[in-house]
């Protein structure tokens, strides 16, 4: 595969150039959207050249592979988000090498986080918790419903845990309407959470390479970028 430091920030400037546009399409106010590179089973040589291009958030669907990375380019570089599932076993090496844990839907990994975060003396890792908003069952995700995210919510503040927002991904195949709904399910749930429950989330993970500019429109703070950025992956 062929990239270089100026191929990647071309690639990140059309993306921020993307953004803008989703934005004015919907008169939405200018508003920080984070544009996080997701290297997986890319290698780390391109790790660094994304942070070289000025990406400052990556993430890594794999908590072994991911960690490897960290330990070679130090964990100070970036900001490292664990995007994928992860098991009980693995949650004591995600809290070690990441900054951020984005795919909580089972209350035994927050159990085991606060578990890690205590034993290792570590700073809690921003949690994102994911939730399943196309409804399809490939997905993992916890359903959409205000009273089971709110309780997860306050389960886990009894752990100490403070939950910084949700995590969505699109439906595989949707229309553009059907897209659009699932991310303003997200929107919308958050939104509730803090009208009715009075507490603030306000990181909304959602949108890919595909489908990344309605995310944008429906109110993505942060969107997940791999294909855009570096092209196909070799695996």
């Amino acid at each position: 595969m062929d990239y270089s430091i100026e191929s990647i920030r071309s690639n990140f400037r059309r993306a921020e150039d993307v953004i803008a546009e989703a934005l004015n399409a919907v008169n939405a106010s200018p508003r920080m959207v984070k544009i996080m590179a997701v290297t997986k089973t890319h290698p780390v040589e391109l790790v660094q050249m994304s942070i070289e291009a000025g990406i400052r958030i990556i993430g890594e669907n794999r908590v072994s592979e991911g960690g490897r990375k960290i330990k070679a380019l130090g964990k100070e570089v970036a900001e490292f988000h664990m995007i994928g599932p992860i098991h009980t076993g693995e949650v004591r090496q995600a809290v070690r090498d990441f900054h951020w844990i984005d795919s909580i839907c089972r209350m035994k990994i927050a159990e085991e986080i606060a578990k890690r975060t205590t034993t290792m003396n570590k700073k809690q890792p921003g949690i994102l918790v994911e939730v399943n908003t196309s409804g399809q069952e490939s997905k993992h995700g916890l359903a959409p419903e205000y009273s089971l995210i709110e309780g997860v919510r306050g389960r886990m503040r009894e752990l100490g845990l403070a939950v910084s927002g949700l995590l969505t991904i699109g439906p595989l195949g949707g229309t553009t309407a059907e897209t659009r709904k699932a991310f303003a399910s997200l929107r919308n749930l958050r939104d509730d959470l803090s009208r009715k429950g009075g507490f603030e989330l306000p990181e909304l993970s959602m949108g890919m390479s595909d489908d990344f500019r309605l995310a944008v429109m429906e109110g993505a703070t942060i969107i997940r970028l791999g294909r855009f950025l570096f092209g196909r992956r070799q695996n």
